[in-house]
């Protein structure tokens, strides 16, 4: 196998992880009409009240557009509100709602129902797992970098 197709193959393979959670996820989140993105919002409002819109949007790995619009979909639906930052009154802080941490439960059974069975695979293997994910975030991260000193 040349290199090209080492590459492929292990896109593909993180590709197949992907699609095999989304298809298990997809079943039950649209019953509670809910998606992966607004569950991940609203989980990390959960943890991290009266953050802004800026501020989410690197804890969950997305842009600030994105964030935007999944955050005025949450906020048209109850789930989430927004507030005046107390110490900056031009800031807007977000905050997960009643309805919004219900939904959040909810969601989190389903995924822990789900997923669980992942705690199956050995420790010392999710570990390397985990620090070859790392690895390979670091290299591209670096190649990121050195490519915008070219442009």
């Amino acid at each position: 196998m040349n290199s090209q197709e080492q590459i492929i193959e292990l896109l593909y393979s993180f590709r197949q992880v992907h699609l095999s959670f989304y298809q298990l996820f997809w079943k039950d989140a649209d019953m509670l009409g809910t998606t992966w993105i607004q569950y991940l919002v609203l989980r990390t409002l959960r943890k991290h009240p009266d953050i802004g819109l800026s501020e989410l949007a690197d804890f969950i790995l997305i842009g600030n557009s994105t964030t935007s619009g999944v955050v005025n979909r949450l906020v048209k639906a109850g789930m989430v509100e927004r507030k005046r930052s107390e110490a900056d009154r031009r800031s807007i802080t977000l905050r997960i709602t009643e309805k919004g941490d219900e939904l959040r439960e909810r969601t989190e059974a389903i995924c822990k129902d789900y997923l669980e069975p992942l705690l199956h695979i050995r420790e010392e293997d999710r570990c390397h797992l985990l620090r070859t994910h790392r690895q390979i975030i670091d290299i591209l991260t670096e190649k990121g970098r050195e490519r915008k000193t070219y442009e």
